[in-house]
């Protein structure tokens, strides 16, 4: 074996398909399979994935000991999680969901509570207190009101011993996040370390409901899913993948590790579509361009852009078990209505593509799925808006590639008045902060950087405001050391 040989293995789960890749250092593809699914689950399919990746690298040199990393993307966590509403053919995370205590700072807000909106059943399965308690900030950093610190105490004793995790979530937490920060201090020391406190300010969202939704659910899952990463890696174990760290995908086609994801588990959603578009631009060559993606049946069910290699990202709200949260996932135009009977669904798809454009330019088509040399070959030609419709190689499985080679990520988003003399310094920590939150979702901290910034006016507010989006990348970290084998 020659020790500086490494590889990463890639796998992406649908509902009833997965595919798989073994991807060299070098971004080389050793091998990739496609299958169906009976019952979705990463440790049922793990066993076929290595047995027949291997089948392939094997007489290129390859042997278990050269895969230093598995990557693992999902397309939807509400079914893996048993959300209600969800759709069958998962196999879902045992356990029980929640029970978890709501806190938000901002008492002048009870005018839309928490959880307000949530449907019944989940409400009442999830959250067993609720309680708005004075603090939060205003648009300048300054506090909204004082944190109510002898009520955050008294609710802390009255939830001790009840819950899972608590969710605290606070009026402009991206302005200034001292309040949230604080309250996670008093109810750690009220409820011991075991009790995971959750802080909106680090789920991402600028609107108040949708940030504190997500935290909410994020608080919900999170025994469920140590309970599903425990799994996952005595699976790695049990296939001899023991000495490789895994990596989970996340709804921007990026990866972070286990451990990040533990406590964040509701960014899985939506993965295999970023993955499946940074994989189709990759294989083509084409970081600029649009994706097709296909069933088993040659059928194109969406469409969406691809910008410097990655899924463009909607810009409004994802709603997961019926409730609106401020996850960003793929901006996917669908062909619908399902296209049936023959042909190609020329029309639909001709649709979805202009849709799913974000300017007049004509770009590259890049069909992907089981079924994309099914559709290429139905259709007559470029499509109006493309300069060509292609196949990539291993089109079948271009989201397991596109897992495999993804880098680790980190966003800060901060709001301030534009008023502000301190722009230059937000900006500049605004910065430090994306990069700091990508190297605690696993990127090397020498090679980490600011990739993208974003600077934008926030409407509907009486101060003149602006908004702050930094993202950073990186690969992920080296060194690391097995802390896992199964007794």
């Amino acid at each position: 074996m020659n020790p500086d040989r490494s590889c990463r293995l890639g796998l992406s789960m649908q509902r009833d398909r997965f595919a798989a890749a073994l991807v060299e250092s070098d971004g080389t593809v050793l091998a990739s399979i496609e299958r169906p699914l009976t019952t979705a689950a990463a440790s049922t399919v793990m066993p076929v994935v290595v047995e027949e990746l291997m089948a392939q690298a094997g007489p290129r040199g390859v042997d278990l000991a050269h895969i230093q990393q598995v990557m693992i993307g999902v397309s939807e966590i509400d079914g893996l999680a048993g959300l209600p509403g969800a759709s069958d053919g998962w196999r879902r995370w045992p356990g029980q969901l929640g029970p978890v205590a709501v806190v938000r700072l901002g008492a002048a807000t009870t005018s839309l509570p928490p959880l307000a909106g949530w449907p019944a059943e989940l409400r009442s399965s999830v959250s067993i207190a609720e309680a708005c308690v004075a603090g939060g900030a205003r648009l300048d950093g300054t506090d909204f009101e004082p944190l109510d610190t002898a009520a955050l105490v008294a609710f802390a004793r009255q939830i001790s011993g009840r819950v899972n995790a608590v969710a605290v979530s606070s009026v402009f937490a991206a302005v200034a996040p001292g309040h949230e920060l604080a309250a996670a201090g008093l109810l750690r020391a009220e409820l011991g370390d075991s009790v995971p406190i959750l802080l909106s300010h680090e789920m991402g969202g600028s609107g108040l409901l949708e940030r504190e939704n997500a935290t909410v659910l994020q608080a919900a899952l999170i025994r469920r899913a140590w309970g599903a990463a425990h799994r996952l890696r005595r699976s790695l174990v049990d296939v001899g993948l023991s000495h490789a760290e895994p990596f989970l995908a996340r709804n921007d086609g990026s990866i972070m590790t286990v451990d990040y994801a533990l406590t964040r588990p509701l960014l899985m959603h939506g993965a295999a579509a970023a993955l499946g578009a940074r994989g189709a631009a990759l294989l083509a060559g084409e970081p600029e361009a649009l994706v097709a993606f296909t069933d088993v049946d040659g059928e194109p069910t969406a469409v969406c852009s691809v910008t410097a290699g990655s899924a463009q990202l909607a810009a409004g709200p994802t709603a997961i078990a019926g409730v609106q949260t401020g996850l960003r996932t793929v901006a996917l135009v669908p062909t619908t209505p399902p296209i049936g009977g023959s042909g190609c669904g020329l029309p639909q798809l001709a649709a979805a593509v202009d849709r799913a454009k974000s300017s007049p330019r004509d770009l590259p088509l890049l069909v992907i799925g089981p079924g994309a040399e099914k559709l290429v070959d139905t259709l007559p030609g470029p499509l109006p808006g493309t300069t060509l419709v292609c196949c990539p190689p291993r089109a079948d499985a271009a989201a397991a590639v596109g897992v495999a080679v993804a880098p680790i990520s980190g966003e800060a988003v901060r709001m301030f008045s534009a008023n502000s003399a301190h722009g230059d310094d937000i900006r500049h920590r605004t910065r430090e902060q994306a990069r700091a939150a990508a190297v605690h979702a696993g990127a090397d901290p020498v090679t980490v950087a600011v990739t993208d910034f974003e600077e934008s006016t926030v409407p509907y507010v009486t101060e003149p405001t602006v908004l702050l989006r930094a993202r950073a990348e990186g690969p992920p970290r080296v060194g690391w050391r097995r802390t896992y084998e199964r007794s």
